[in-house]
């Protein structure tokens, strides 16, 4: 446990190096807000600074539009889960482990952002302000370099091994995600899986993963 402490520090560190503190206070923000159950609709730039401590005239220094803020904000937090994953990588831990610390990160941001409401509420949100974080989703599809990086990473890593066969890179993600979907419906509706436990489910996710790239 202190190692994988060790290593969710360090791309921390990497994160704050990447993004001004001020930028960084104010996506740390909008997660808070979204883990205490805000709708987006009826978020407000002033509350986001607020909750970050700093002027509201201090956002728009760094973003034209709240949209903007809270893609960016959702960004950061996927690019923190990539770091951690990359110091696995880093470190030799093996596919196993990745994955496993994978379900693990899922877990946690289950727990704090009610499951998969968040992304419900984005997709589902018909007003003004749903749109316009679709249309700021769509757009920063191109800011998705360290995601094929790691996908690169993960796959030389399995495939190294001899765990998997499968060499297109979309084979690998849609095996991955499907299954991490899969677990995540586990884990927001435990109460129809009761006879499963936990580390069952894990392994059973894990094996389908093998399974599918093979």
């Amino acid at each position: 446990m202190k190692r994988e402490n060790s290593k969710s520090n360090e791309a921390c560190l990497e994160l704050e190096r990447k993004y001004p503190p001020k930028v960084k206070a104010m996506y740390e923000a909008v997660l808070e807000l979204f883990a205490s159950g805000r709708e987006l609709s009826t978020l407000k730039v002033s509350e986001i600074t607020a909750q970050a401590g700093i002027g509201k005239g201090t956002a728009y220094e760094y973003f034209s539009t709240k949209e903007e803020m809270i893609v960016g904000a959702i960004q950061y937090e996927a690019e923190r889960h990539i770091s951690i994953i990359f110091e696995l990588i880093e470190n030799g831990q093996s596919f196993q482990e990745i994955i496993f610390q994978g379900l693990e990160m899922l877990e946690e941001t289950c727990k704090k952002y009610d499951g998969v409401v968040l992304l419900e509420k984005i997709i589902r949100d018909n007003t003004m302000t749903g749109g316009s974080l679709l249309d700021e989703l769509a757009r920063r599809k191109k800011d998705c370099d360290s995601a094929t990086c790691l996908t690169d990473r993960l796959l030389h890593l399995a495939a190294d091994k001899g765990l998997i066969q499968e060499r297109n890179a979309f084979q690998v993600w849609s095996a991955i995600l499907s299954q991490f979907a899969a677990y995540a419906f586990y884990l927001t509706h435990q109460s129809l899986f009761g006879e499963v436990r936990q580390e069952e489910a894990r392994n059973f996710v894990y094996g389908n993963i093998i399974k599918l790239l093979n």
